[in-house]
Order: structure tokens, then C-alpha cells, then sequence
């Protein structure tokens, strides 16, 4: 990778900041039918599978 395709990458700390704002108590079924609350003490964990096709499933069923 070049130096100029790295700096195209923002650091995590944008992407975490993103999703906490914007989906902080938002609920959600998954793909695997199980159910999340965002930034929820005993939601489920997530595991997205990047793609063509987004899939989401909690942590329990991406084993």
C-alpha cells in the first residue's frame, strides 16, 4: 500500500464516533434473527461481514 492509499483511511476512532451518534439506542433484528441495542450494557456483540452484500450477525452465530 502507498503512502497516499493510506492516508485515504481515517482512523477508527471517526468510525466509532459515527455509530455512537448516530445509533446510540437504536434497536435492530440481525440477520440471524437475534436482536441489538446500541450502546446497551447487555446488547449483543456484532460481527459484520463486509462484501458485495452486507451481512450482520451477533457474535453467538459468527462462530
Amino acid at each position: 500500500m502507498t503512502k497516499e492509499q493510506k492516508k485515504a483511511y481515517q482512523d477508527v476512532e471517526v468510525l466509532k464516533a459515527i455509530l455512537s451518534k448516530t445509533l446510540a439506542g437504536a434497536k435492530f433484528r440481525l440477520d440471524c434473527g437475534h436482536h441489538i441495542t446500541f450502546n446497551h450494557t447487555l446488547g449483543n456483540d456484532i460481527t459484520i461481514y463486509n462484501g458485495k452484500k452486507l451481512k450482520i450477525i451477533c457474535s453467538q452465530c459468527g462462530y
